[in-house]
């Protein structure tokens, strides 16, 4: 639960920090950087791989990654940047973008921290508990910029994408985009 509740708490983090990115710098900016921090990934992963220890990010990694990621060190890192960096490309209204960055990084991680903490009702490797959880969250970080309905119907739609047997980093913001678009 601790290399968890790690994990989530980095997920969040960087993705508050390509959310500041998107807001202070803009699409381009935030892209540019974004793929930048994704080859320097590459290129850790590969030296890591080789069997360099990378002090800061070896000892990261070490404390967040999931045992099956072990074979591709910074795999889920790299899919959730590469997730946010596509919903940024391809929904070009900002405040679509934006909402659909807000269910990915503050409802999925607050479905994990909700589901590891009150879990009861599993579904699959997901529980009920940690999906309301994530719909909650997301949905108060949309209605700062949308309308209650639809930040809760929106907040809905991509926190059930968790349950889509695709990588949920990829299916939460691309469905919460979606919904946006259809609502606003």
């Amino acid at each position: 639960m601790e290399r968890e509740m790690a994990r989530q708490g980095m997920h969040v983090a960087a993705g508050t920090l390509f959310i500041a990115l998107l807001a202070l710098l803009g699409r381009e900016a935030a892209v540019a950087v974004s793929a930048l921090a994704m080859l320097l990934g590459l290129f850790a992963a590969l030296l890591i791989r080789r069997g360099v220890k990378l002090p800061l990010v070896s000892a990261a990694l070490g404390k967040v990654e999931r045992d099956y990621e072990r074979h591709f060190p910074g795999k889920g890192a790299f899919l959730f940047l590469a997730s946010l960096v596509l919903a940024v490309l391809v929904f070009q209204n900002a405040g679509v973008a934006l909402g659909a960055l807000c269910v990915a990084v503050y409802g999925d991680g607050a479905s994990t921290l909700f589901g590891k903490k009150f879990g009861r009702h599993r579904i699959g490797d997901k529980t009920i508990e940690g999906t309301f959880g994530g719909i909650a969250v997301a949905a108060l970080f949309l209605a700062i910029f949308f309308r209650p309905e639809v930040a809760v119907v929106a907040a809905v739609a991509g926190m059930l994408a968790e349950y889509i047997p695709l990588d949920d980093s990829f299916t939460i913001p691309l469905t919460a985009g979606a919904a946006l678009t259809l609502l606003i």
